[in-house]
């Protein structure tokens, strides 16, 4: 792993620390694991006993130095005939450097008479460098670092040894630190300056979740970045770095030391590594591989002590053995690991007395691989078994009706658990017949509407039958082609054959979530609704992704919902309807949170008149052209369109801005239209619509508390600060409603509506108690920024301590007044975006 070059990030109270022992001139010993930023604490302490005025020598025992010179004084010779200039006026520096030099030869080293003049000589130096520090990194590439260290600390140096293992130094030191792991905030801004822009939420928590513990070690963070980069897997989508191919597993970059350490045991450690990456591989088992593999049983055990103790593999008191992290697990799977798995399985169904729990572990990991054996089946049945167990049971069921019942299973069990990707391939591997013909088709049209691909023309073939095309797959043919007409009771009549088999509960009546979800091509609500708790909601694939999006919005989780409309973006597979919706709430959300050129981004990849949602997108157009301070244009763009999805969300925008506009008149004439829109519909949406608009235009209070009421029981954390926000302007006590209107709009990170709402209730009175947890979306460059401007620097100053240009300062700063809801250098100073403010500059 290459040492990071960008600024240290964490870490203040090692440099704290290191500050204060700097006085005692003492030896302090700073120690972590490959990665930790050992070199980085290192250099920073450096400089900033160089501001003190005092003198750095800056040392490395990894420098090239002759093997005999076990002390590393040929390092220090040249580190300081390195800044010989730097130290003229030294009294008679040159002569003591001159009797080192003749003493650090092969010989010096040969006596301890030869030794302890070389040491005396060595400390001479030391002490005629005058008031210096010395800094030591990589200090256990040197033989025996302690005796040389020592004599810099006697001749009244402070040294600074950084290393991994401390070879003795722990034995002499005044003060050890230890370099732990960062914690995830501190390493989530590792992140973000490997990325070196802003990070999409997918990304970080893939990396998160791979690195596991590692995630804190910032050297892995930074070579994992560097990694992905090089595989073509980083990509840049508005603005935003996402990960290309989420579905593929994040891996341990080559050069990572815990895979330098694991090449060291070769086919050995691989297997081990494959094994416990898989199951709950226990060194008990160790003898059943090296039967397998024809190798010895003491090789293995080697390689497993070895990796052991170089951290690739963990060991807990009851002998099982598991990766460091999933990660490293990823990096050596290439091969895959189902070949180790069917020689232990083919082992111990040779062996007399087989450990059934042992072996249906090999089985499962083994799948296909290894030839059916129906005596296995029930054991695999046995106890609670998770999917892939139940999926070996079903291979190696004997054909009949056992086999079969053990398919419906399967599927019940795929739908469960949401892995809608082995259902698929699932359903290209069961044989005709053993899947009633209707069930085949639901589960392959299940499988097809998750992953966006079509069903394969194989499975089309085995259910159709007489030319008659299964209802399964006339949805999803329909639903492909994007038919603007499907209904409901379409999947309902798909999915009924699925039910029907896994003996699913009776249909719950719809609500009216279902029905505007399906109105926006979400599916996830509506085939929950139809199969019940037997639906596992998806995590993976673009269904999924689309409905994270719909479903972050209302929630006011909007990190996660444009994390999963970039990812829509990325997948070729994406509904094209769905992408055009996701890409209007993306715009939505980008303009609230004040990042306009995202907003106008999302817009532009959606032409007015290619949009299969014309409410929707003049609901979006009509609020950020508001935003902007062009209200007519916002009037006159939210005319344009009426019906369809998004009618609703329209006219309440439609009649906010006029209001807000003066335009008191075209406000009532949108009332009169909303009420004509609603004249014969009753639903909850309807009255929640009538009432809110009425409750905007005629201040009826009764009218906004009902509106709010219902607002309320949609779930939806935006609408709903806009409702308290009404409920506020026609109550005699607003404080309350806007209070609540206010948590609201800052825990969602609406950076506009929040600035409203402040403003409302400042304007009424009111003390706003803001409670700012960190910006996720602030890059270290921002929160940088935040502080120079708490410390009264000009926009000149900043750009000189930051690097960049004044005018790309002030870019910043107009994206830093959006977020903290202001419109000033102080406002942005007093407000708590990136902390606590601190005490202001002049």
């Amino acid at each position: 792993m290459g040492r990071q070059r960008a600024g240290l990030v964490g870490r203040q109270a090692e440099l704290a620390a290191l500050g204060a022992a700097a006085e005692s001139r003492g030896l302090v010993v700073l120690r972590g694991e490959p990665g930790s930023g050992r070199g980085a604490v290192l250099a920073r302490a450096g400089a900033e006993l160089a501001r003190r005025g005092v003198f750095v020598l800056e040392l490395s025992g990894a420098a090239r130095h002759p093997e005999w010179d076990r002390f590393g004084v040929r390092i220090v010779l040249d580190a300081i005939r390195e800044r010989f200039e730097d130290l003229g006026g030294r009294a008679r520096l040159t002569e003591a450097i001159d009797a080192l030099s003749r003493l650090c030869v092969p010989a010096g080293y040969e006596s301890a008479w030869e030794r302890s003049r070389l040491v005396n000589a060595l400390g001479t130096v030391f002490r005629r460098l005058g008031p210096a520090a010395v800094l030591v990194d990589d200090a256990d590439g040197l033989a025996q670092p302690a005796i040389g260290l020592a004599a810099a600390r006697h001749a009244g140096c402070p040294v600074f040894a950084a290393c991994a293992d401390d070879t003795g130094l722990g034995e002499v030191a005044d003060l050890t630190i230890e370099l732990g792991a960062l914690s995830a905030e501190d390493a989530d801004g590792v992140l973000r300056q490997a990325v070196g822009l802003p990070v999409d939420d997918g990304l970080r928590r893939a990396v998160r979740e791979g690195l596991g513990a590692l995630y804190g070690n910032p050297g892995t963070v930074v070579s994992t970045v560097a990694d992905l980069r090089r595989r073509g897997r980083l990509v840049t989508v508005h603005g935003h770095v996402c990960l290309r191919d989420p579905g593929t597993p994040v891996a341990l970059s080559p050069e990572h030391p815990l895979l330098v350490a694991l090449e060291r045991c070769g086919d050995l450690g691989r297997d081990l590594v494959r094994l416990a990456g898989d199951t709950a591989f226990g060194v008990d088992e160790i003898p059943l591989l090296a039967a397998a593999t024809g190798r010895s049983t003491a090789e293995y055990g080697r390689a497993a002590d070895r990796l052991v103790r170089a951290g690739v593999l963990d060991a807990d008191g009851e002998g099982r053995l598991s990766v460091r992290c999933p990660a490293l697990g990823a990096a050596v799977a290439e091969h895959g690991s189902a070949p180790l798995h069917e020689a232990v399985a083919g082992e111990l169904l040779d062996a007399d007395g087989a450990r059934p729990h042992v072996l249906a572990r090999h089985l499962a990991a083994a799948g296909t691989a290894v030839p059916r054996r129906p005596e296995v089946a029930a054991g695999l049945r046995d106890g609670a078994p998770d999917t892939a167990r139940w999926y070996a049971a079903w291979w190696h069921t004997e054909d009949g009706e056992d086999r079969s019942r053990a398919a419906v299973e399967l599927v019940r069990r795929f739908v469960r658990t949401a892995d809608y990707a082995r259902l698929a391939r699932f359903v290209g591997e069961v044989p005709a017949g053993e899947l009633d013909p209707a069930d085949l088709a639901a589960a392959a049209a299940l499988a097809a509407l998750h992953s966006g691909r079509p069903v394969p023309a194989s499975v089309r073939a085995a259910v159709t039958r007489d030319g008659r095309v299964p209802a399964a797959l006339e949805f999803c043919d329909r639903w492909f082609a994007g038919a603007g007409d499907l209904t409901i009771g379409e999947v309902e009549t798909a999915f009924a054959p699925l039910r029907s088999s896994l003996a699913l509960p009776t249909i719950e009546r719809r609500t009216v979530g279902v029905e505007h979800a399906f109105a926006l091509r979400d599916l996830v609500p509506v085939l929950a609704s139809v199969l019940g708790a037997d639906f596992g909601t998806p995590a993976d694939g673009p269904l999924a992704a689309y409905h994270r999006v719909l479903a972050g919005y209302a929630d006011g989780d909007w990190t996660a919902a444009l994390s999963a409309a970039r990812e829509l973006e990325l997948d070729p597979h994406a509904d094209t309807l769905a992408r055009q919706s996701a890409r209007l709430h993306a715009a939505e959300m980008c303009s609230w949170r004040g990042e306009d050129q995202r907003a106008a981004a999302w817009l532009d990849s959606v032409p007015a008149a290619d949009c299969a949602f014309p409410a929707l997108w003049s609901w979006v157009v009509a609020g950020w052209l508001h935003q902007t301070g062009n209200s007519a244009g916002a009037l006159s763009a939210g005319e344009r369109a009426a019906g369809g999805p998004g009618t609703a969300r329209l006219l309440r925008r439609m009649a906010a801005i006029a209001m807000e506009s003066g335009e008191v008149m075209r406000a009532r004439r949108v009332l009169a239209e909303t009420e004509r829109t609603y004249a014969r519909d009753d639903s909850p949406e309807a009255r929640e619509t009538v009432s809110y608009v009425k409750g905007l235009v005629t201040g009826d209070g009764a009218r906004a508390r009902t509106a709010e009421r219902l607002v309320r029981g949609g779930g939806n954390r935006f609408e709903l600060s806009l409702a308290c926000q009404l409920v506020g302007s026609t109550t005699a006590e607003p404080a309350p409603w806007l209070a609540e209107a206010f948590e609201i709009a800052q825990s969602i990170g609406a950076a506009r509506l929040t600035a409203r709402v402040k403003r409302v209730f400042q304007g009424s009175g009111g003390v706003v108690q803001e409670q700012r947890d960190r910006d996720e979306d602030l890059s270290e460059t921002e929160l940088r920024i935040i502080e120079l401007i708490r410390l009264g620097r000009t926009n000149r100053q900043i750009a000189h301590a930051v690097r960049m240009s004044e005018k790309t300062v002030a870019k910043h700063l107009t994206r830093l007044f959006a977020k903290a809801g202001c419109r000033t250098r102080h406002g942005l100073a007093t407000s708590d975006l990136g902390g606590r403010p601190q005490p202001l500059g002049a």
